[in-house]
């Protein structure tokens, strides 16, 4: 069963903005012996999703008139174990939507668990323990989000934008994914920009080595992460600068992992308003001819 993510979870969407596309047409190649259920549970920043077997879009259209021809894949957080704060992107997807950009939410597999197994990872401490457990569907998701930009790309006159105007945007499992992809495309066949929010960058994303066609990249993250992703962050932004590609980093004191859509009362809350003048300056918010 297809679930509309953002209307179960609460976002008012006006019903023109919002579709839900499944990725494969049966289930998807190598989850055929999953089991369990996909279901909601609460989390700390909301609603998640856990059990995903059967990967979606979510599309958040711009009126046509005010689109400029760009469209965006939001890549969504969890730690792999589930879908975090799916609520959070639906606004995000609207504030993007608000800007003529046409979004698309991409609710990716992550591994089976069981109602029990669920709160033990919600405040795992253990990156790296996690990241033993999440080897196995790594693969899984990474395929998930290439064939979404398949999807994306080759739909792009139907939804009306540009194929050479798709961005990727992350939130640390999701920047995971976003730099997976961007770093394992062939040139050419990878996203046109990128922004990976508090990222990770374990063994299955090494080595991090930036091609020459990297696309620009806008990273953002709290020093005071409380995975210690700040120092990953950091080091993406020295391996985009040393391939001589274009990037930019903002770095706040405070703010926390998952800052993404919450107000804090911190300089960290104004980071979609960097975001939104770093897609002006790149052409991005500029109407596609």
């Amino acid at each position: 069963m297809v679930i509309l993510v953002a209307s179960l979870l609460g976002v008012s969407t006006p019903l023109f903005a919002q579709s839900t596309i499944r990725l494969y047409s049966g289930t998807a190649p190598g989850s055929e012996d999953w089991s369990f259920p996909e279901s909601i549970v609460a989390g700390p920043f909301g609603p998640m999703v856990t059990n995903v077997s059967q990967p979606t879009l979510t599309v958040y259209r711009p009126d046509p008139g005010s689109s400029v021809g760009t469209a965006m894949i939001v890549i969504p957080g969890g730690g792999f174990h589930f879908l975090a704060a799916l609520e959070e992107e639906g606004k995000f997807s609207e504030w993007l939507r608000g800007k003529g950009i046409t979004t698309f939410v991409l609710k990716y597999r992550v591994l089976q668990t069981t109602p029990e197994h669920v709160p033990g990872r919600m405040f795992r401490e253990s990156v790296k323990e996690n990241h033993g457990e999440t080897a196995s569907v790594f693969p899984l998701a990474l395929a998930d989000a290439r064939n979404a930009l398949t999807y994306v790309r080759a739909h792009a006159d139907e939804f009306g934008f540009s194929p050479k105007r798709v961005g990727v945007l992350g939130g640390s499992a999701g920047a995971m994914l976003t730099i997976a992809l961007t770093l394992t495309s062939p040139e050419g066949q990878g996203p046109d920009f990128v922004a990976p929010l508090y990222t990770d960058v374990n063994d299955l994303m090494r080595p991090l080595a930036v091609p020459k066609w990297a696309p620009p990249a806008f990273i953002a993250v709290a020093s005071d992460d409380q995975l210690g992703f700040a120092h990953h962050s950091a080091e993406l932004y020295l391996a985009w600068l040393a391939a001589g590609r274009p990037v930019e980093l903002h770095a706040y004191e405070t703010g926390g992992h998952g800052f993404h859509m919450r107000q804090q009362g911190l300089p960290v809350d104004t980071w979609r308003e960097r975001f939104e003048e770093w897609l002006r300056f790149g052409g991005w918010l500029k109407r596609a001819q």
